[in-house]
């Protein structure tokens, strides 16, 4: 499956409906029958306090299911508010979160208090989950089992019984979507139809303008929205940059690349570190592919969870790659992957798992959010990829050779769309957006989701556009340096742009 753009904010998620109340968010469990009744304009949106959040307020506001036949009825997006806290804010901040998968209601609620207190003055913070994620009629695909499953399969087959595996799992991941979500969802979960939700949002919410903090895949939605309403914009900012100019074997390989740069990195700084070189005497990257080396030969470890979790798991290469993988959108978490190696070394796979799992988008009562699920339908629909199988066992050579360590996996995450029941709704090519303000676009020269030259492409190929650069590791730039943040919020408050070329440190 794809992997999603993520911003780097540690979302822990509770179970669904934690904002919201569980029987609402139990009422939204089955596509088939959510669709429902008549599209229509909310004319006033009805806040109520979130369940089990102070401070939080909620609303569900419906948008058509498909805005070209607007008469096929309507969903319901679950949307949430931390209120500014001055008397006179500037107006709504609407924030995606990336992905896409993620969900917003989520994100706000454990990184509202991480936002500065001038911006909180200010701002009203705004997000949702979007169409087809979460509570917002959520794609579904598998259970928790089979998504655990899934993971465990080889993310890099090498043999033909692997590919033959990674082939009928990916089919039948396919086919479990399409009997369980509806097809007339998993034809609306596009990028395009999100794009006009913000813009129904942003009216129904009283914004004659709308103010948009975007985060990696949350930037490429930014620059939908931007072609399609550029004069609804006041203010918009992009974090960790989408280029729109790339095709998906384009952008595949250069986040391969990405994740290899930041792997290394972290080998640097593991040897450097007094702890971290404990744990590994010998390296950390002779430690590491000493590990990779025996997963690679089938060999496995057990990990100990709680029968909640799905009692003990094995633990293989690609639940291994997961965890490493998903330790690279921060330096943060870079102890974690030391501890995690040096574990894996004395047989214990626990780390890694939890990792991995937790990337998935495990939740403490043991199921899985749909963020993967949600994942490919959205990606599926957003750009064209390869649709033989020779072309994925190519390109995972040619992969490996640039990325040993994640160029395979990459290549082969994209094969879900290959299979997907609907063709690609939009096509490779650069955002203009003329008529736009000046939009702020972030990038960090060592993120290896999003890598930097997609920031500068952007940058250059909008009409009205500044380029902020943060220097150092790790995915988007605003939680991950304070620089970066006061010249985010001083555009948002003021629309006061930084001097050209600025380039902030890290924290």
């Amino acid at each position: 499956m794809r992997r999603a753009l993520r911003t780097i904010v540690p979302v822990v998620l509770a179970a669904a409906g934690s904002l919201f109340s569980v029987g609402a968010a139990a009422a939204n469990a089955s596509s088939a029958a959510r669709i429902s009744g008549h599209a229509r304009r909310s004319v006033a949106v009805r806040w109520t306090a979130c369940r089990g959040h102070a401070g939080f307020r909620c609303a569900w506001i419906p948008v058509p299911i498909d805005y070209a036949q607007p008469t096929l009825g309507t969903i319901k997006l679950a949307v949430v508010m931390l209120p500014a806290t001055s008397r006179h804010p500037v107006g709504d901040l609407f924030i995606n979160p990336g992905g896409p998968g993620a969900s917003g209601v989520d994100f706000l609620e454990q990184s509202g208090s991480d936002y500065p207190a001038a911006l909180r003055a200010k701002f009203n913070l705004v997000s949702w989950d979007p169409r087809g994620i979460e509570r917002s009629d959520p794609v579904l695909c598998v259970n928790a089992n089979e998504m655990r499953a899934l993971t465990q399969i080889t993310p890099q087959p090498a043999t033909a019984a692997q590919v033959a595996q990674v082939v009928r799992a990916t089919k039948q991941f396919v086919a479990d979507c399409e009997a369980h979500t509806s097809r007339l969802l998993l034809e609306n979960v596009g990028t395009r139809a999100t794009a006009e939700d913000l813009d129904r949002l942003r009216a129904d919410l009283g914004q004659a303008k709308l103010d948009y903090l975007g985060f990696s895949y949350g930037t490429y939605l930014g620059e939908v929205y931007a072609q399609r309403y550029p004069t609804h914009i006041r203010a918009m900012v992009l974090d960790g940059a989408v280029d729109p100019s790339l095709t998906t074997i384009a952008k595949d390989r250069q986040q391969a690349l990405g994740f290899e740069v930041d792997l290394h990195a972290f080998f640097r700084w593991c040897d450097a570190d007094k702890t971290c070189h404990q744990r590994l005497p010998d390296g950390a990257e002779v430690s590491y592919d000493k590990l990779m080396a025996k997963f690679a030969t089938g060999w496995t470890e057990s990990a100990y969870f709680l029968p909640k979790f799905g009692g003990t798991q094995p633990v293989t290469l690609g639940v291994a790659l997961e965890g490493v993988i998903s330790t690279l959108y921060s330096n943060l978490a870079w102890p974690d992957l030391g501890l995690a190696i040096d574990r894996g070394l004395h047989g214990s796979g626990d780390l890694l798992a939890e990792l991995a799992y937790s990337y998935e988008g495990l939740q403490v009562n043991g199921t899985f959010t749909n963020e993967q699920e949600a994942n490919v339908a959205i990606n599926c629909l957003d750009s064209p990829v390869p649709m033989t199988l020779s072309s994925y066992e190519t390109l995972a050579k040619q992969f490996a050779a640039l990325a040993p360590d994640f160029g395979a996996s990459e290549a082969w995450g994209t094969l879900t769309c290959a299979y997907w029941p609907f063709a690609a709704q939009a096509k490779p090519g650069p955002i203009h957006a003329p008529g736009t303000p000046t939009i702020l676009v972030v990038g960090s020269t060592e993120d290896p989701a999003t890598p930097y030259g997609w920031a500068e492409a952007v940058a250059s190929q909008l009409d009205n556009a500044v380029l902020l650069t943060r220097a150092g590791t790790g995915h988007t730039g605003y939680f991950s340096s304070s620089c970066i943040r006061r010249y985010v919020d001083q555009y948002l408050a003021t629309l006061a742009l930084p001097p050209a070329h600025t380039v902030c440190p890290s924290d």
